[in-house]
């Protein structure tokens, strides 16, 4: 997605000299991420996969222009780590850190938000745009270049939903993790914005979660803004017989959406659907043939 990865997006890897900052940032830059720069305390100097390491944000930025940042860092820095981030005012961070306390969540979320600053997770899998970049931990397994755009919450999930769409061939254009964590700093309503402004993405495709209010914040945005583009969403894990899933469900088909109560039923009715559409497309190209003859 164009709005928040671009194939050109600059990273920042705090975290970079961690068993996981060193795995993902080769995973990365085999996914031709432009990394520009790492971060760790007491590396200065040294270099991971031939990205040079800093040992705070604030010195990387007066060599390097950053677009985003993705934290790998242990999890009693990251308040630190990614307050750093905020006063270096780059504009997105990624935390793909997990079990943050809440309070600790807040503080930084609320920090982000007066600053302007976007923030995923903790306990994100990252962005993924299939075929131009990735920032953070996303498989792409199961990925294609394509139209769909995906948002899950916990780490694994948004990979669940590509099985579906890949076994119908059809592809993604951008794969977000919105984290895992209780508090987190983005929810759907800001990737439904998003994907609205995106020309890449042509419908989009939710898995939520029986826990949490975050599907019906999505329900009321889309039914409240007439949302233009067709919406998919599977309740991952769901109970049919919790009330708390059965009321997201019928919130979010009230608004419009698609619910699906088997995931493969995802790609199914998105190939379906793109078959009509060209069905109809030909239709029609056929009649103005004619009515020029």
């Amino acid at each position: 997605m164009s709005i928040l990865l671009k194939r050109e997006s600059r990273i920042l890897i705090q975290g970079i000299t961690t068993n996981e900052g060193r795995q993902q940032t080769s995973l990365m830059l085999e996914n031709k991420s432009e990394i520009v720069a790492g971060v760790s305390p007491g590396r200065y100097g040294q270099e991971v996969m031939g990205v040079p390491v800093y040992d705070k944000v604030s010195e990387a930025f007066k060599r390097h222009e950053v677009d985003l940042t993705v934290v790998f860092v242990p999890k009693n820095a990251v308040t630190s780590a990614v307050e750093e981030s905020i006063a270096a005012e780059i504009p997105l961070i990624i935390i793909c850190t997990g079990d943050i306390p809440v309070t600790e969540t807040i503080k930084i979320k609320n920090s982000a938000r007066t600053a302007g600053v976007t923030l995923i997770g903790p306990a994100s899998a990252g962005i993924l745009v299939p075929g131009q970049s990735k920032a953070g931990t996303i498989s792409g397994e199961y990925v294609l270049p394509g139209n769909v755009g995906v948002v899950a919450r916990t780490i694994g999930n948004e990979n669940k939903l590509c099985q579906s769409l890949y076994k119908e061939e059809l592809g993604e254009s951008a794969i977000i993790s919105l984290g895992g964590s209780d508090i987190i700093g983005t929810g759907f309503v800001e990737i439904l914005e998003a994907f609205e402004e995106d020309d890449n993405t042509e419908v989009v495709v939710i898995g939520g979660e029986k826990r949490g209010r975050l599907e019906e914040d999505a329900a009321r945005y889309i039914e409240e803004s007439k949302y233009s583009k067709p919406v998919l969403a599977y309740i991952l894990e769901r109970d049919i017989e919790d009330h708390h899933t059965q009321e997201k469900e019928k919130m979010l088909r009230e608004a419009g959406v698609t619910v699906v109560d088997d995931i493969w039923e995802v790609g199914r009715i998105i190939r379906e659907s793109t078959v009509e559409e060209e069905v109809k497309e030909k239709e029609v190209r056929e009649e103005e043939k004619e009515e020029e003859e």
